[in-house]
């Protein structure tokens, strides 16, 4: 009689890999972030706030998470308000995502102030003005307000101007037709983002790019009695660590 073949043990079937959810939409997260401001807000809020979501939804090549995160921080902020800015406590999220719209990529130079500064750079104060900000060393003051300029090893010019401050209700339209009378032609591809309206403080980042090919990435920042703007110009790709300095920028 043949010897019986060997018994074959099963072999265990793999164990299923659970997928990883999919992130939720920019749309998603944005409208998420309305149906708050409808909850406590009038409708006309609400409705503005669904407008300005298509703002968000093609936010710049490899910038969707960083657009995700700021909708969500706003989204969940206990100072969420009416009005179309961005809340106080998601302040930096929506500075991350001007930066990152305008073909910056994150990097370290996003970190506190105190975690320590850009080679090269050294913190500029102005007692008298009420403003400090990082800044590449050999500041100087400059003429037609400005209060301090200097130029980085590639050339750009930073610099922060002070101007009398607009009359009334600051928002979105009274900086961009500032932004028209002060950038001329540079205006026209000019955009704005992450505006944050609290008291004693209201400021909104910007970008511009000229015809002669140079950009400028800025910040205006209005207190009680004035108006500040930070800003950096010069070649495409060659500002420098523009975050240091804009997210570094304070004024009282």
């Amino acid at each position: 009689m043949a010897p019986a073949p060997p018994a074959v043990e099963p072999v265990a079937a793999p164990a299923p890999v659970e997928a990883k959810p999919a992130a939720p939409s920019i749309h998603d997260v944005c409208f998420e972030m309305c149906d708050k401001v409808k909850a406590k807000c009038p409708k006309s809020a609400f409705e503005a706030c669904r407008v300005n979501c298509s703002k968000y939804e093609s936010p710049g090549e490899g910038c969707e998470d960083t657009a995700r995160k700021a909708l969500t921080c706003a989204r969940d902020a206990a100072d969420l308000v009416c009005a179309n800015v961005a809340p106080e406590s998601c302040a930096k999220p929506f500075r991350q995502l001007s930066a990152c719209s305008s073909g910056q990529k994150p990097s370290a130079e996003t970190a506190p102030v105190a975690a320590g500064l850009p080679p090269g750079f050294s913190l500029y104060e102005s007692a008298p003005e009420g403003i400090h900000a990082p800044m590449p060393q050999g500041v100087a003051p400059g003429e037609n307000g400005v209060v301090a300029t200097v130029k980085n090893a590639d050339g750009a010019v930073y610099s922060i101007r002070k101007l009398p401050r607009p009359e009334g209700k600051l928002n979105e339209k009274v900086f961009l037709k500032l932004g028209m009378n002060l950038f001329g032609r540079c205006s026209d591809k000019m955009k704005m983002q992450g505006m944050v309206d609290k008291p004693g403080r209201t400021s909104i980042n910007y970008t511009t790019r000229c015809p002669d090919g140079s950009e400028e990435q800025g910040l205006f920042w209005a207190t009680d009695k004035a108006l500040f703007v930070a800003s950096v110009k010069g070649q495409a790709g060659k500002l420098g660590p523009t975050e240091a300095f804009l997210y570094g920028f304070e004024a009282k």
